[in-house]
């Protein structure tokens, strides 16, 4: 949807006098049937209904923003393995990296993780890792959610990292608001009967 969002906005500069008007989802019948239309069959409709189906998005351009990474991370060996075909010396590292690599996938210089159910997501290394945390947990939205849920958040973001769940718990015990209202324990770390 940003996409479609800049190319409107870029549309929208074009113009002298632009004016956009909220109308309210009572009023935007027309609307309303549209996006019905687009969740269900089209069998059914009579034949004076005309429905176009696009094969493919509007929008084409992929905006990649890359992040140059200049000491040695996790993302290293792969990357080197998938622009320049570099292996490691011993066989059974070797055989680890390329089953390891067909998971993943180089888009205009950057790594990515290939995904089933949703978009290649951008591998970073661990110390954006502790950005898009704190980010997700304590942001403008944060809910102070426990580690997992950060985690599912993150990587519905677009983001992956293999110590994104550790990196998350750190962070969580590192938060202040979380630790005063954490649950207490009531029970004693020792046996009171002796």
């Amino acid at each position: 949807m940003k996409k479609y969002l800049k190319v409107t906005q870029d549309l929208m500069r074009e113009f002298e006098q632009v004016e956009v008007i909220h109308i309210p989802r009572g009023f935007n019948e027309k609307a309303d049937a549209l996006s019905k239309l687009a969740a269900v069959a089209f069998d059914h409709l009579a034949k004076e209904v005309k429905v176009e189906t696009l094969k493919q998005p509007s929008v084409t351009k992929v905006s990649v923003i890359q992040v140059g990474t200049h000491e040695d991370s996790w993302m290293t060996p792969l990357i080197d393995y998938l622009q320049e075909g570099k292996v490691p010396e011993s066989k059974e590292e070797e055989r680890k990296l390329r089953v390891k690599a067909l998971q993943y996938e180089m888009v205009e210089g950057g790594l990515y993780r290939k995904s089933y159910l949703g978009p290649s997501l951008k591998c970073i290394d661990e110390g954006e890792v502790e950005c898009v945390v704190r980010d997700i947990h304590e942001g403008i939205c944060g809910m102070h959610m426990g580690a997992k849920m950060v985690v599912a958040r993150a990587l519905t973001a677009g983001y992956y990292c293999p110590a994104m769940f550790l990196t998350a718990v750190k962070e969580i015990h590192k938060c202040d608001h979380c630790q005063i209202h954490a649950p207490v324990g009531r029970k004693s770390k020792s046996s009171l009967y002796q």
